[in-house]
């Protein structure tokens, strides 16, 4: 027999001392190792969820913030109120007005005056938008301040601690003027007008003609006619520039800025961007005030979207040859805007924001009207050409009639029907039917004479 070494024997020994491994060992070593994978799989979830929370919760702690300083009210309604949507003020009786006051950033002088007053209306029935533009220095009697230029409505609620403030003394001064209930109102200081621009990656204007403007504070701005893709800084100085166009001419080209806004704004890219998203109620939390209620804004949303930018009818108020302002004469106020008929006279203005929705047929048929007072009572006929050029009449001439006994007001129609439209028009407005005068020749299409019977609307 053969003698085994030292060294095999103990290799024997260690051998017989191991345990066999089994089946069931082989199953207990798998599966800790897979309930190991899992413990770390369930950690990289429970990090990300954390990480997603973290985001949820800063984005949602930033529009708590922005919301006590957006919505005029003592507390911030909770987030959950954008879920509950609710019909706008002003829905139910077909239409819905708001008030968009622009002014200077805080610090910087005159900044409680508005240097951009705008009534933007919806029609409930039509789903049309009206945008009637207000120039600040139109003179206006406000609340118990007396007569002063409209602008000065928004600094004198702020500085009186009006209740409401500036914006409340605002919305009752032109809601006055326009004879409009004003049922809301957006308030936005010019840092903010343009950081939400750039937020939304800019905005595309057409410039309808040079402009040229060396005396703009911020340096000689120069922009050519064409479109344009404008930041927010370039867009500010196109909606504030006015030294070398006029205020009038600056009022169309901050409508046309806001239109352009609301486009981007409302766009899927912005909707569906968060990171977007989070900057906008941002910069709305540190740049805007408005008196919304959160479970507002959603139906807001909803309109917007359903609105037609080339359908939106945009009116300022001016003092050109058809407009309905005049030059005022008050040196103590300086430069001032009056209404046409007089100070405090708004029939003709209140006419045009009445009627600002109405048929745009007669605008498009350009009929020449010329308007005579066939009456002793002095300015009838002027009044009543003011009221008709609110609702988009082409008044030509203003005067005096041969005989001044016409018991009820006259139409003379020398178009043999060529101007259907107006002259309807003209007949519901006076209650009275034209006559036709074929053959014969009038410097203009219709001539219309005031008769006893007319009452100034």
């Amino acid at each position: 027999m053969k003698k085994l070494s030292i060294e095999e024997i103990e290799s024997s020994v260690k051998t017989v001392s191991e345990p066999m491994k089994t089946k069931s060992d082989k199953t207990t070593v798998n599966f800790k190792k897979k309930r190991k994978k899992r413990k770390i799989k369930r950690i990289i979830i429970l990090s990300i969820l954390v990480i997603v929370l973290g985001i949820i919760g800063y984005f949602g702690w930033i529009s708590y913030q922005a919301m006590k300083n957006i919505f005029a009210v003592e507390s911030a309604p909770g987030l959950l109120g954008l879920l509950d949507k609710k019909p706008l003020k002003g829905e139910s009786s077909g239409r819905v007005n708001i008030l968009v006051l622009g002014v200077g950033d805080e610090g910087h002088d005159g900044a409680t005056l508005s240097d951009t007053i705008m009534v933007m209306s919806y029609d409930v029935a039509t789903k049309n938008v009206a945008m009637i533009s207000i120039p600040r220095d139109l003179y206006v009697k406000i609340g118990d301040n007396g007569y002063s230029k409209i602008n000065a409505a928004h600094a004198y609620g702020e500085q009186n601690k009006y209740p409401g403030g500036g914006p409340q003394l605002a919305s009752e001064t032109i809601s006055t003027v326009l004879d409009l209930p004003i049922h809301y109102y957006v308030r936005a200081d010019f840092t903010g007008f343009s950081k939400l621009i750039d937020a939304v990656g800019g905005v595309d204007i057409n410039v309808e003609k040079d402009l040229y403007d060396p005396l703009y504070p911020d340096g000689t701005l120069s922009i050519t006619q064409g479109v344009h893709h404008m930041d927010g800084a370039l867009a500010l100085k196109y909606a504030r520039s006015r030294e070398t166009t006029s205020d009038f001419d600056r009022a169309k080209r901050q409508q046309q800025v806001l239109v352009a806004l609301k486009e981007k704004l409302l766009t899927t890219s912005t909707l569906t961007n968060p990171k977007k998203i989070a900057e906008i109620i941002q910069i709305t939390g540190d740049h805007i005030k408005t008196d919304f209620k959160t479970n507002e804004i959603q139906r807001l949303v909803e309109i917007g979207k359903t609105i037609d930018s080339s359908k939106i009818v945009n009116r300022v108020l001016d003092n050109s040859a058809n407009g309905l302002l005049i030059a005022g004469s008050y040196p103590q106020a300086g430069y001032t805007l009056i209404p046409k008929l007089g100070l405090g006279e708004y029939t003709a203005i209140r006419a045009m924001a009445k009627n600002i929705f109405k048929d745009q047929s007669i605008a498009n048929e350009a009929a020449s009207l010329a308007v005579y007072n066939g009456t002793t009572t002095a300015g009838l006929a002027t009044k009543a050409s003011e009221s008709l050029k609110a609702l988009d009449y082409n008044i030509q001439y203003v005067g005096s009639a041969q005989t001044l006994t016409y018991p009820t007001t006259v139409i003379y129609d020398y178009t043999n029907g060529a101007k259907p439209k107006t002259i309807a028009a003209l007949e519901k407005y006076f209650n009275v039917k034209s006559e036709k005068k074929t053959g014969e020749y009038s410097d203009n299409d219709i001539e219309v004479i005031i008769g006893n019977d007319y009452k100034v609307k």
